[in-house]
């Protein structure tokens, strides 16, 4: 089968169709899209090396199996199941886990994959499977939710329109929050308030307004320094960005300022899926370009692009 292989650069390979072993199923995937991390691995996050890509939707074909056939979606981390962080409820953070295109597990920029069958969810029928590409993105952002306790009267500044960022105040605004999403880009900011979300530009942010929680999507070390100083005393920071390049944070101000911080990753797939299916998010609007499989390298210098949003590959021959 044909994949995407990252060693230093990208090229298109043919390599061994995966066989799954038991507890896992063969997938053919259908669509996949390119997502910051991805973008970051290519400048040595994470020191990956093979087929990247974990944002997929995809059919079983496995043969015989009760699967077969299903649209599914995957949760991208593939713990042991059998540690104590696994069986205390975090298997997300398994000392053992391979991570889908991440780490020490080859990714969806290929024509299948396997996955255990635990890690998978159906996607409704009447989901748009180019739709439910988004599944995993959405999920993060609303992991947010589920590691804190924000309350719709707090006032909230979300740092970065991007991708995530995007998502993020969609399921903030969903929540009926007193939110603003901020960027240094004009064109960003323009998109956001034609989304019908609330956002500024930094430079529109007087240095003295601050807010209870500040949520950090920017991509860029430098975003979180700016967060920091729009918390109030005792705010929440919750961190989302992940680089290959990390900056260097006062902790200082942490401890001054009495700031609680949580890094948020990985998130409920089965709410995304309903919010989704119901309509209730439309993330369409943030699809900038639609690649086929075989053009994968020209999609890449796509989403490499400034202002580029998600960039979706059509695996369908």
């Amino acid at each position: 089968m044909k994949a995407l292989f990252f060693d230093g650069s990208l090229s298109l390979k043919s390599v061994p169709v995966p066989e799954p072993v038991k507890g896992e199923v063969l997938i053919n995937i259908l669509y996949s899209a390119i997502c910051n991390t991805d973008l970051e691995i290519m400048k040595g996050y994470m020191g990956f090396k093979g087929i990247p890509g974990h944002e997929f939707v995809g059919r079983v074909i496995t043969p015989g199996h009760p699967l077969t056939g299903k649209i599914v979606e995957g949760e991208i981390n593939c713990p042991c199941g059998k540690c104590y962080l696994c069986v205390t409820g975090r298997r997300f953070h398994c000392p053992d886990r391979t991570v889908l295109g991440i780490f020490n597990h080859p990714g969806v920029f290929a024509e299948c994959i396997v996955l255990p069958v635990e890690n998978l969810h159906l996607v409704p029928d009447n989901l748009a499977p180019k739709v439910a590409v988004f599944t995993e993105p959405l999920a993060a952002a609303l992991e947010i939710f589920e590691d804190t306790n924000i309350k719709p009267t707090q006032k909230v500044f979300i740092f970065g329109a991007g991708k995530l960022g995007l998502l993020v105040s969609l399921v903030f605004r969903l929540h009926g929050t007193d939110y603003t999403t901020i960027d240094i880009n004009q064109e960003k900011v323009g998109f956001a308030r034609e989304m019908g979300l609330n956002a500024m530009t930094l430079a529109q942010l007087p240095a003295s307004d601050k807010a209870e929680v500040c949520v950090d999507c920017t991509g860029n070390p430098e975003g979180i320094r700016i967060a920091l100083e729009h918390l109030y005393p005792r705010g929440l920071l919750v961190l989302k960005t992940t680089v290959a390049q990390t900056g260097v944070l006062d902790l200082n101000q942490l401890v001054i300022n009495e700031i609680r911080l949580t890094g948020s990753r990985c998130g409920p797939f089965g709410p995304a899926l309903n919010l989704l299916s119901q309509k209730l998010i439309d993330p369409t609007p943030l699809i900038s370009n639609t690649f086929k499989f075989q053009n994968i390298i020209e999609a890449f210098a796509s989403a490499s692009k400034p202002g580029s949003l998600k960039v979706i590959i059509d695996h369908e021959k």
